[in-house]
């Protein structure tokens, strides 16, 4: 199989397991009537096919599904590219996010967008609990081992010790004085 062919592109791509997406954008917010505020938002070349949810970000909640939009398509490169667009009723003030979700990599890339207090845009990427408590369980079990690889190795350095001590040790022979010469011949 030479390296152009399509059979090795097809092998090369059946082998990916996961790629990050890029952080969402969120477009500020335009207004097609006076009683609806649509959103959109962007995240591109990840894998495999997300989850997007859009985030009333007042109180944590999630946005119902049927006000949302999303086209999610593979691109040429293979991976996947999502625009959602979300239309909710206009309000004074609005507080959104749009998380786009890999569930393979257990990552949660999140964009908020506001309106009515001139704040703007913010950006956060989240992980996910569990995968958190993951790291600070394997970040222990770690540090466990270590310790105890220090306590064996302070231990046998203390036995070997106590062994070229015993070897070294001359007894009474380095005490016992040595004779003297007497002028006798």
């Amino acid at each position: 199989m030479r390296l152009g062919s399509p059979g090795l592109l097809l092998l090369l791509f059946s082998s990916l397991r996961a790629a990050n997406f890029s952080v969402p954008v969120v477009s500020t917010p335009h207004s097609p009537s006076q009683d609806e505020l649509t959103f959109t938002c962007t995240s591109i070349n990840g894998y495999p096919r997300p989850n997007v949810y859009w985030i009333n970000k007042t109180d944590n909640s999630l946005l119902d599904q049927a006000l949302q939009n999303d086209t999610v398509f593979l691109n040429t490169r293979g991976l996947y590219d999502v625009v959602s667009v979300l239309r909710i009723a206009r309000t004074p003030s609005v507080n959104i996010g749009c998380c786009i979700e890999n569930v393979l990599l257990r990552q949660n890339l999140t964009v908020g967008s506001q309106t009515g207090n001139n704040i703007g845009e913010r950006d956060k990427i989240t992980e996910n609990p569990v995968r958190t408590r993951e790291k600070t369980e394997v970040t222990w079990s770690v540090l466990g081992v270590l310790c105890l690889l220090v306590a064996v190795a302070v231990a046998i350095g203390w036995v070997c010790r106590d062994r070229w001590l015993r070897r070294s040790y001359a007894g009474v022979w380095a005490v016992r004085p040595e004779p003297e010469l007497t002028g006798h011949v």
